[in-house]
């Protein structure tokens, strides 16, 4: 995938983080109830958009109606039952999504890798390098400013919770991604040593094949000359 799609992606993932980092916000400053279903649990989204009009409907009074035996009945299946926000539900989401993000800028980050390896070591007569290089360069650059989108949203007017849980989990990632890049870099360095391994052995194999050769040459050389001195010595 390119890398202006990823970072589209990505986009879409920070909206999702935004929409329950402000519904988390909400349930915690207003103690507000909201009838519980899996809808409204798993899509934050929705349920941020249409917070403000379940709260309007929730706290609005019913009109009056005459009271009659026959009307007691659709009074009674209009009750229905409410409680409180999952406040650990809207978390887990928001690390769900964050997760999901991570990934995303991993794909980037190896994307860019492999693009650079590959201009470092393959020529490629029609590329266009100012298209590559524009590429990147505006990719990580929206990358950055997701990142910061996040910490706005879970630092900014938001409750201490979140902010405790953005400066845990990046800096986790921050002791991963160290691990991670070590890792990484002491695979290539295997990878490298292997290669130039077997480069020297394939150099060795024909360099054996050449004095081979040569050795024959003047094998062959030596006879031939030895034959003309016996041929000289007959005349």
């Amino acid at each position: 995938m390119d890398p202006i799609s990823l970072c589209l992606l990505a986009a879409g993932l920070v909206k999702q983080i935004q929409a329950g980092c402000d519904l988390y916000r909400e349930a915690k400053t207003q103690f507000i109830q909201v009838k519980k279903t899996a809808d409204e649990v798993i899509a934050i989204g929705k349920e941020a958009q249409g917070f403000f009009t379940k709260l309007v409907q929730f706290f609005s009074p019913a009109p009056a109606k005459p009271s009659s035996p026959a009307a007691s009945k659709p009074a009674a299946k209009k009750k229905e039952k409410f409680v409180e926000v999952d406040e650990q539900q809207i978390l887990n989401d928001v690390v769900a999504r964050l997760i999901e993000f991570f990934h995303i800028q991993e794909q980037l980050a190896a994307h860019i890798r492999e693009e650079e390896e590959k201009s470092r070591t393959v020529y490629d007569p029609n590329a266009n390098l100012m298209e590559a290089a524009i590429k990147r360069v505006r990719a990580q650059d929206q990358m950055d400013q997701l990142v910061v989108t996040i910490r706005e949203a879970m630092t900014w007017n938001a409750p201490p919770e979140l902010g405790a849980l953005y400066s845990k989990v990046f800096e986790m990632r921050e002791i991963v991604g160290a691990e991670q890049e070590a890792a990484r870099l002491a695979q290539e360095s295997i990878a490298k040593r292997k290669r130039w391994q077997r480069q020297q052995r394939e150099a060795d194999r024909n360099l054996k094949i050449g004095a081979s050769l040569l050795t024959l040459a003047l094998i062959g050389y030596l006879w031939m000359w030895l034959l003309w001195v016996q041929h000289a010595r007959t005349l």
